[in-house]
């Protein structure tokens, strides 16, 4: 055997070593490519919730804001209108009973409307911050981590 035929024999075997290295290479990238379009899809929907959470703000405010004016509206019409006419004398009042119940149903809204906002977007801001620090440390997770992540997302 001389020494160029060896070289070959030698460069054959390494090829053939290397070969299936290479389309391992091939469909890690292609599987790669798979995670980092489906997460940039799952980022935009997440920001447009965010969005949408963001935009929602200035109406929920605007809400508190016109049963605020509602309640001020239904106390001055009780007060200044005369509409409900005091009690005869031993009667007990209905007036200050409905003002209560009104002001106390127009607060308990407006707290429900904030409640239910904190709780939705600290949510997502959360859901958010999570993505991006998935995102930037993507290229530093291991195969077994990466699959894991995929399989939760694909649930």
């Amino acid at each position: 055997m001389n020494p160029t035929s060896a070289q070959h024999a030698a460069l054959r075997i390494l090829l053939e070593d290397v070969e299936p290295l290479l389309k391992q290479a091939d469909e890690v990238t292609t599987a790669l490519k798979a995670v980092r379009d489906e997460l940039n899809a799952d980022l935009e929907t997440l920001g447009a919730l965010v969005q949408r959470t963001a935009d929602a703000q200035p109406a929920l405010l605007e809400a508190g804001r016109k049963l605020n004016g509602s309640a001020a509206r239904i106390e001055a019409s009780m007060g200044g209108n005369g509409a409900l006419s005091p009690a005869k004398p031993g009667k007990p009042s209905a007036w200050p009973a409905l003002l209560v119940t009104s002001v106390g149903s127009a607060l308990l809204s407006a707290a429900l409307v904030t409640a239910v906002l904190c709780f939705v977007g600290r949510d997502l801001l959360e859901q958010a911050r999570i993505g991006r620090a998935l995102q930037l440390a993507w290229s530093s997770l291991d195969v077994g981590t990466r699959t894991k992540v995929h399989e939760v997302i694909g649930r």
